[in-house]
């Protein structure tokens, strides 16, 4: 999953696998700071196929109120094929279901059924997988969902416009995904994805793939129905079937959600609907949001902030503001994305040899409470890690600019003939222009020419997905957080052919036989056994390929008001469980 800090969701023990890593301690009112250790633990999640609704509610809770939510970036669109940002993921937690969902039990992350009756029953031969409907699912405007609007939205992720930044698993694995277009452009005979009826929902597969339930729980398989698929201008107001609906949208600035009349409790055994309304503010500053929550006055009370924790702050969260912040795993490596087909790989090496991980850091407010240093793609928590370090790479130090020089010269590029570095960087953000002084300076010290092109944020993130930007460097992803806890959901959806074929931005926007061969080959071994072969591949592909540099692991943090109560991490996003928390009124 593209991570949206920085514009850029498991498994289980039946399958074989584990999921997302521990969560801290549970906290039951509006506290839960869980300290800056760098302890990592195993990821660890379960599969309850025979979950029901209503979710469980949490202890003291009451309903009411508006939780405001105010954060620095902007959602590129809110079209459900297209998402693959954490901060829409955890939006559209409140307003969408599909297939299966995940939910937090006692601090673990549990998969379970949503608009399915259970997470689905495979063929011996594993390449069918069927799902039925719950009966009574309605939309908001009390229509009833149909396996065909299922199937139709599963279609509709395949678009290469309306679904850019969506994720490829489906065209890799769906029996004749590879070149399949969307409903829209493709062939209208294609049943990778078929309803039987109006209550089942089958998948064809080219390939077995364990890991379809979770795969099922993203947002490109909440029902849409064909007849009111408004395409580019869907994303306005996508119908939903969780307890909000959307209210009001400005696109760039922010949405307010109201309750859905038409969501049953009953059938949904992830979600609870405390307050009555959500208002997300999107491109905040997040030193004067952060400061101004935890002063907790008026609306700032009920205010929720999902920021990386501003260092200036940090005494406060550390002291007596400690039940105001809360810090838990993510899921998420952070890398220095370049376009590795416009930068070769001696000059790919002297942008490492040069990048200045502390002072970037330092600028950026960042704290041992939202970061530890990184060296790998794929991380500690994820099963087949292996713990290697390239050429001095271990997200740490200050860059070296004399040895990137002479990397340069070796490479033939010198004063005369400067090679040129052109990236898009954050304008309207206080932050953002800090970390863009430091990192253009450094970069210039190292003898690189240096082209910064600042744009608004609201305009960055659907810049830096184009493949064919003006950019060879610092395009999305910026970093990726694992969509369940086995790397192959890390290095295919992000490198190699089939990553570039859905039209999105890879890590190196690179393609290259002998990396579409390791993968495909991985991917015929069983989960476990894939798990040290995914870790050897991640080493290999940075000895040779350098298509990022490892920069950091996040940290969840989530900074709230006085009022704001059972704030817990979600260890699968790193991000605040939404749907359980409420509001002290």
């Amino acid at each position: 999953m593209r991570w949206t800090k920085v514009l850029t969701v498991g498994a289980a023990a039946s399958l074989g696998f584990v999921a997302a890593c521990g969560a801290p301690a549970a906290n039951t009112g509006n506290n839960g700071a869980s300290g800056g250790n760098d302890k990592v633990e195993g990821a660890a999640a379960a599969l309850d196929p025979n979950a029901k609704g209503p979710a469980p509610e949490v202890p003291g809770a009451k309903k009411g109120g508006t939780l405001t939510v105010s954060y620095s970036t902007v959602p590129a669109n809110f079209d459900p094929s297209d998402q693959f940002y954490q901060d829409t993921a955890v939006i559209f937690s409140l307003t969408h279901r599909a297939l299966t969902t995940f939910t937090m039990r006692n601090g673990k992350m549990v998969l379970v059924p949503d608009l399915a009756t259970d997470l689905g029953k495979s063929s011996e031969d594993g390449l069918t997988w069927t799902f039925t409907l719950k009966d009574g699912i309605k939309y908001e405007d009390g229509t009833p969902v149909k396996a065909q609007d299922i199937v139709f939205a599963a279609k509709r992720s395949f678009d290469p416009d309306l679904a850019a930044n969506g994720p490829t698993y489906q065209r890799e694995f769906f029996k004749g995904g590879a070149d399949y277009q969307g409903p829209y452009k493709g062939d209208k005979n294609w049943n990778g994805v078929e309803a039987k009826d109006d209550k089942t929902v089958v998948f064809h597969l080219e390939k077995r793939f364990e890991t379809l339930p979770y795969f099922v729980s993203f947002n490109q398989f909440t029902p849409i129905p064909e007849a009111k698929d408004k395409k580019a201008d869907y994303q306005l107001h996508p119908l939903a079937t969780g307890p909000y609906m959307f209210d009001k949208y400005t696109p760039g600035t922010e949405l307010t959600l109201k309750r859905n009349p038409n969501w049953d409790p009953a059938t949904d055994p992830a979600r609870n609907d405390y307050p009555d309304a959500f208002h997300f503010k999107f491109g905040q500053d997040v030193l004067k949001t952060q400061t101004a929550i935890l002063a907790s006055n008026g609306d700032d009370a009920t205010t929720l902030n999902w920021d990386s924790i501003d260092s200036s702050l940090v005494p406060q969260i550390e002291g007596e503001k400690k039940a105001q912040f809360e810090e838990g795993p993510s899921s998420c490596v952070i890398m220095v994305n370049m376009d590795a087909t416009k930068i070769p790989m001696p000059v790919r090496k002297a942008i490492a040899k040069a990048w200045p991980f502390d002072s970037i850091h330092k600028a950026g407010g960042e704290t041992s409470h939202s970061y530890s240093p990184a060296s790998t793609i794929i991380p500690p928590q994820i099963p087949g890690h292996l713990d290697y370090v390239v050429d001095g790479m271990n997200g740490k130090g200050d860059g070296d600019a004399a040895a990137a020089k002479k990397m340069l010269a070796d490479a033939g590029y010198g004063p005369d003939k400067p090679f040129e570095l052109t990236y898009y960087y954050t304008n309207d953000d206080d932050i953002a222009q800090k970390v863009n002084q430091v990192r253009k300076q450094k970069l210039q010290d190292a003898g690189f020419k240096v082209t910064d092109i600042g744009v608004p944020g609201k305009e960055r993130r659907k810049i830096v997905g184009k493949p064919n930007g003006k950019y060879n460097m610092l395009q999305s992803p910026r970093g990726w957080c694992f969509d369940w806890p086995s790397a192959d959901s890390i290095i295919p959806p992000t490198i190699g052919s089939i990553a570039l074929s859905q039209g999105g931005t890879t890590f190196g926007n690179f393609s290259d036989a002998k990396i579409d061969a390791e993968i495909k080959r991985i991917q015929q071994l069983s989960i476990t056994d894939q798990g040290p072969e995914w870790g050897k591949m991640d080493k290999w592909l940075t000895e040779n390929y350098l298509l990022a540099i490892p920069d950091y692991n996040d940290k969840g943090n989530s900074v709230f008001g006085t009022k704001v109560m059972n704030v817990h991490n979600n260890p699968n996003k790193g991000m605040p469980e939404i749907t359980q928390i409420w509001i002290n009124q």
